[in-house]
């Protein structure tokens, strides 16, 4: 059982960078700086009010800062099958060109002092969206909320229009792990890019990043990746064992990583194990 909980867990990694974007100078890149926020609603919020909980966070992509517009926000429903994705209902990315950007968005945190300049539509939503978390869940706590400066800069990212399915992971380290250890780990996720699947790479991107949140809700997570697929079953041929296990129907790379990463992983800890994978279409409303 113990061996078919880990591989289930390893099952949950993914991997990919840009190739176009490796030929731009270091230099050159611009910051970018994502906001991943994850909500579990409690069992008693109806679709309704679900529904109006994804309209106000997307309405979030019109507040101003300095009279101009400074996020962009896209969002999703959980769809990974597998075992470590969580119970988190409802997704959202959130893009920001800066961290003084993203700081200006946070705004207001319990036990801090108040800024001096916050975003108030969103300092809104977070007094409106708190009574429908299920902040008693022990397994999510109601919200994850995951920041890290990407390593692409602002350079990079897949295109904006037609399909896409994000696959993020994110990973807790065991105590005692080297920096050198944690780049070799990051190393081997990005060498994924390349690869293949019916002969051609099929990972149009990924990026990682180390936690960089102020609010006190990444749940112990140290690093993330985000991988982009432009189609399910490409997302399925990736994620491989245990749901496809004849040769040809699962990236064998990948499959190679999974064995390699648990040494790192701190699998331990309840409820977490380590490990988190959420996984959505992309939907820009």
């Amino acid at each position: 059982m113990i061996g078919l909980i880990f591989i289930g867990l390893m099952s949950t990694i993914s991997c990919n960078n840009n190739n176009d974007d490796m030929q731009v100078p270091q230099s050159m890149k611009t910051e970018r700086i994502e906001h991943l926020v994850l909500f579990k609603f409690k069992p008693t919020v109806t679709e309704q009010q679900r529904q109006e909980v994804v309209n106000r966070f997307m309405a979030l992509r019109n507040s101003l800062k300095d009279g101009k517009t400074y996020l962009k926000v896209e969002y999703g429903f959980q769809n990974s099958m597998e075992d470590v994705k969580g119970n988190y209902d409802v997704g959202f990315r959130v893009t920001f060109n800066s961290l003084e950007d993203r700081d200006y968005y946070v705004g207001k945190i319990d036990g801090q002092p108040t800024p001096a300049a916050f975003d108030p539509m969103h300092d809104d939503f977070k007094n409106f969206v708190g009574p429908f978390l299920d902040v008693d869940d022990p397994a999510t706590g109601g919200v994850l909320v995951f920041d890290y400066k990407s390593n692409e800069g602002g350079t990079g990212s897949v295109p904006e229009t037609g399909y896409r399915l994000d696959h993020w992971v994110l990973f807790k380290f065991k105590p005692g792990i080297s920096e050198a250890q944690k780049q070799e780990v990051v190393n081997r996720f990005l060498d994924l890019k390349n690869g293949k699947k019916d002969g051609k790479t099929y990972i149009p991107f990924i990026e990682f990043g180390y936690q960089n949140s102020k609010e006190g809700v990444a749940r112990g997570y140290d690093i993330a990746f985000r991988a982009s697929f432009t189609s399910k079953a490409d997302r399925d041929y990736y994620v491989g064992k245990p749901f496809l296990n004849d040769p040809g129907t699962f990236d064998p790379l990948h499959d190679a990583f999974k064995n390699f990463v648990g040494s790192f992983i701190d699998i331990d800890p309840q409820p977490t194990k380590g490990v988190l994978v959420y996984d959505y279409e992309v939907k820009k409303q």
